[in-house]
């Protein structure tokens, strides 16, 4: 409204409502209707003599309040023609509702009010496409040497907005005190469905309305650029909000499809070493797969997810790690750093379902990978339903249940036998003979530890002997006997 005052050809008066106006005229219409609002949209600048009124009375002034119901941005009124002046309802209903007057004198066509409404409107869609264009070089510019964080700072800049970046677990804002943005924009998110994928998001509250558009990043969680403006996004803000959604995407990108490639890498390496190929010699690539004392652990998981290789990456991402992984018929087998823990598998696994299980190897030099692998194969064998990570121990042969099957049917026709002949002469044969066993064989170790005399001790063990048609000097005999009492007290 200032600009269109100060247009001297137009001859045009401040009358009524405010002098300065912070509503934007977006489109000028002459119209002589009595009630126009059906056709109108807001920020319009109407134009009418009054023709439609006979006289000053009170169905002007409901047409003054029905223009600014309608969000009409200014009202002009023609004199000269069906009212010498302005109806003084109008100026007294103007006043009260704060809409803005103006008188266009006789000799001032319409028309030529019209033109110069929309060109200049024309005009500032120009300027506004040449400053979007100059803005979108600045965040160019920034993406080049800042990354993320300065793309979101020169947009917030721009746009004199804040500006915030979301994801899993990454997050950037501008300006410092637009924190809280994080937070609403979370809260959106959380509430758009994931089959949905939008484009763009808006939630609009009086005087504020958050946008979201969405970021899409290669296998990850849902990202989005949020910008928080007073009210619905402008032309330029709409533009430079997709300019800046490609630059982050490229960003983001970036170091993604580099580590595609380093994991395919990782991948191959990790076949080799395991399939005992690099048993001398190990590569620089795999480097990074070892502690600063080159131990290694493997991993092999075990679980029902079709992408395990890929959450596993990605959480391996968001630690800075790099990922060595194969695919298996039932899962996947890791190298990790022989500093890792059971600790650090069980975060890996974290976004896994939770029968997704995985064994651990010991902690072995980098070039004894396939013995590692042997180790952690076992580990995950003996997981039971409840366990999400097993670490390899020495006994873990006894907790392979092909071996415990093992075990027990030899016990049935040894350690029962001895146990059936317990019960019947109240003898003490198994624990006597665990009690050897135990010792390797030292006589005076197994009596002290029976609290027996070493010949009784003599005595029990030749019973055994005779029961079960063995010879327990045999080192071979002594060592399946004693697995086949750990199976049955397992």
């Amino acid at each position: 409204m200032s600009w269109l005052l100060r247009q001297r050809h137009l001859r045009l008066s401040h009358r009524g409502g405010p002098e300065r106006s912070s509503e934007s005229i977006t489109f000028a219409q002459a119209t002589e209707l009595i009630d126009p609002s059906p056709w109108l949209s807001g920020g319009e600048l109407i134009l009418t003599t009054g023709l439609g009124f006979d006289s000053d009375g009170p169905a002007l002034d409901t047409y003054v309040r029905t223009l600014s119901t309608a969000g009409v941005a200014c009202l002009g009124f023609g004199t000269g023609l069906s009212h010498s002046t302005i109806p003084q309802h109008i100026l007294d209903a103007a006043d009260d509702v704060g809409l803005p007057v103006v008188e266009v004198p006789y000799d001032t066509p319409f028309a030529a009010v019209i033109r110069a409404v929309m060109k200049r409107i024309s005009e500032q869609e120009y300027e506004q496409v040449v400053r979007a264009a100059s803005v979108q070089n600045r965040i160019t510019r920034a993406a080049l040497h800042g990354g993320v964080d300065a793309i979101v700072r020169e947009l917030a800049v721009a746009t004199s907005t804040s500006v915030a970046l979301i994801g899993r677990r990454t997050e950037s804002f501008h300006p410092t005190d637009a924190s809280n943005l994080v937070d609403q924009a979370r809260d959106i998110a959380r509430s758009i469905r994931p089959s949905a994928s939008p484009a763009t998001v808006s939630v609009s509250e009086p005087g504020r309305t958050v946008s979201l558009h969405s970021v899409p990043i290669t296998g990850s969680a849902s990202t989005f650029l949020a910008i928080r403006t007073t009210g619905p996004m402008t032309g330029v803000e709409q533009i430079l909000l997709g300019h800046a959604v490609s630059l982050v995407t490229l960003e983001l990108e970036k170091p993604a499809r580099l580590r595609a490639e380093q994991s395919r890498l990782n991948t191959l390496a990790l076949g080799l070493l395991l399939d005992g190929h690099l048993t001398t010699d190990v590569p620089s690539y795999l480097t990074d797969a070892a502690d600063e004392d080159s131990l290694i652990r493997v991993a092999v998981v075990r679980g029902p997810s079709e992408r395990i290789v890929d959450a596993i990456d990605a959480e391996c991402r968001l630690r800075g790690r790099p990922t060595f992984a194969r695919t298996t018929d039932t899962g996947c087998a890791l190298l990790l750093r022989g500093s890792d823990d059971i600790t650090f598998v069980a975060r890996l696994l974290d976004s896994l379902p939770r029968s997704t299980c995985a064994g651990l190897s010991a902690r072995l030099h980098i070039t004894e990978s396939p013995a590692a692998l042997r180790q952690a194969s076992l580990a995950c064998a003996a997981a039971g339903s409840h366990d999400r990570v097993v670490e390899f121990t020495g006994s873990m042969l006894l907790a392979s249940e092909p071996v415990q099957e093992s075990l027990r049917a030899m016990a049935a026709v040894t350690i029962a036998v001895l146990a059936e002949y317990d019960r019947v002469h109240t003898a003490d044969l198994v624990a006597s003979l665990r009690a050897f066993l135990e010792a390797n064989g030292h006589w005076e170790t197994a009596a002290a530890q029976l609290s027996v005399h070493r010949h009784t001790l003599r005595n029990r063990i030749t019973r055994c002997e005779e029961l079960l048609a063995v010879d327990l000097t045999s080192a071979r005999v002594r060592a399946e006997l004693l697995l086949s009492l750990l199976a049955t007290t397992a």
